[in-house]
């Protein structure tokens, strides 16, 4: 039976030849963090806290156009917002009328 060792040594060759060491890739970029709607939504609020819903969705508009953020969704991450729950700390948003939070139909 052989040792752990004489295993480990077995292994690390192949057709009788010693493996290659492995290679790390040179130049590879650091990845940047992803840019999302949470943080865009983040970014337009510590801009502007009385920000309407338009103005944001206009923003998540223009950095994603496939997106399907609407008016719902912009209320839902302002109350989130305003919890604490996206940056850990709330941030004070005034209250909205009805008037500003819906879009005209």
């Amino acid at each position: 039976m052989k040792g752990k060792k004489q295993q480990k040594a077995a292994k690390q060759t192949k057709n009788g030849k010693a493996a290659a060491p492995k290679t790390t890739k040179a130049g590879k970029p650091t990845a940047e963090p992803k840019h999302t709607i949470k943080h865009l939504v983040i970014e337009t609020l510590a801009a502007n806290t009385s920000a309407p819903n338009a103005e944001m969705i206009a923003a998540v508009k223009k950095e994603f156009p496939k997106s399907a953020f609407k008016d719902t969704h912009a209320a839902w991450y302002r109350s989130q917002a305003r919890k604490g729950l996206l940056t850990g700390r709330p941030i004070v948003i005034p209250a909205m009328s009805r008037k500003l939070s819906t879009t005209a139909s």
